[in-house]
């Protein structure tokens, strides 16, 4: 998803109308464009006239825009846009959204910052005589390689020479060993390229452990998760809702171990801070290293057009004297504020300790506020 170029689009008249669209149910686009075109006059109602005029033309050319909408499958729609600046870019987007309509000098991006990050998963399905790569991304799946197969050997141990089983067995493990570091030598070469998030294996219970051992160090020591299954008897569908499953729960352990991290270092005194208050100073610092908000927390405050200062009220920058811009997501501009300086903003997914205070910050160096 494209957001950095985006976050460049500035209107010094604040005439800026970012509306994000859901797909409604068929036929709906048209109801849904008219509500949130009510919003985004209301914004400007006591704007200039020509300010209210590039609004009218901005949501005149996207109704026009309805039955296209209509005819196309993506989820949902972005766009921002200024007839009074000449702006206008539309984005399809991957994933549903939450309709909401903003006007303002800048374009309103929290719902694509608030996306979580795509987790990249390395997937290896095997028993000891076949097994089967796929790499999982942003919920698509390929498998990358055929099915690998190995021959065991016989398995007939009968016959009164006893004596030849154990050298059998101890064959047949070779060469399933030899099978499992196969599969994962490839798999290594995709993590190389591009690092892989989450471990999952599919075999059966007994062999899962050595299935894993047998794995390079870097495939090995990542978050892991085992599943039941075998080459021959897993489907996509399945293999596609396990992966989903194990996302979420990888998702949440990190969620949960980003907060718990936070709160440790709030209660150090030194680069953890928690709070609305706190977290502008260190925004209007640069010094976030990690921004984290609890849902969709938000306050209303204001901005800077010139220099990007933010406060939680106030009429005039006390850095460069020019006139504050009202705003009524603060957290969204503190958001982009943070990815411009180099930082990382993570919006919850999760219930948590954070949400009785809605915001914190990890710090790259410790604070006074």
């Amino acid at each position: 998803m494209i957001v950095d170029p985006i976050a460049n689009l500035k209107s010094p008249e604040g005439s800026l109308v970012s509306i994000y669209l859901d797909r409604p149910s068929p036929g709906g686009f048209p109801a849904l464009i008219t509500d949130l075109g009510r919003v985004a006059r209301s914004e400007v109602a006591t704007k200039s006239r020509a300010l209210q005029k590039s609004v009218d033309a901005d949501l005149a050319r996207l109704r026009d825009l309805a039955d296209r909408f209509e005819a196309e499958v993506a989820p949902a729609y972005a766009l921002f846009a200024s007839s009074l600046n000449g702006i206008w870019e539309l984005q399809a987007l991957p994933q549903p959204t939450s309709p909401v309509a903003v006007v303002g000098a800048r374009p309103y991006l929290r719902p694509l910052r608030a996306v979580p990050r795509p987790i990249r998963t390395a997937i290896v399905v095997a028993d000891r005589s076949q097994a089967r790569l796929f790499v999982g991304f942003d919920g698509e799946l390929e498998e990358i390689e055929p099915p690998i197969a190995a021959e065991i050997g016989k398995s007939n141990f009968g016959g009164f020479a006893g004596y030849d089983e154990h050298g059998v067995r101890a064959r047949a493990q070779d060469v399933a060993s030899r099978l499992w570091r196969t599969a994962g030598d490839k798999l290594l070469e995709r993590h190389l390229e591009a690092p892989f998030d989450l471990l999952l294996i599919g075999g059966l219970s007994e062999s899962l452990e050595d299935i894993r051992s047998e794995l390079h160090p870097y495939l090995a020591d990542l978050p892991f998760a085992a599943f039941p299954a075998t080459p021959t008897d897993i489907s996509i569908p399945r293999l596609k809702e396990e992966m989903r499953d194990q996302r979420l729960a990888y998702r949440r352990d990190r969620e949960s171990a980003l907060v718990d991290g936070l709160l440790a270092l709030a209660a150090q005194g030194n680069r953890g801070l928690i709070g609305l208050p706190a977290c502008v100073a260190a925004v209007n610092a640069q010094a976030v290293a990690d921004l984290v908000v609890a849902g969709e927390f938000t306050r209303p405050g204001v901005v800077c057009p010139q220099c990007g200062f933010m406060d939680r009220s106030g009429t005039i920058c006390t850095i460069c004297g020019t006139g504050f811009h009202e705003v009524r997501d603060l957290v969204s501009a503190m958001m982009d504020s943070t990815v411009a300086s180099g930082g990382r903003v993570h919006q919850l997914t999760i219930g948590s300790a954070l949400d009785s205070h809605g915001i914190g910050v990890i710090a790259r160096f410790e604070l006074s506020v």
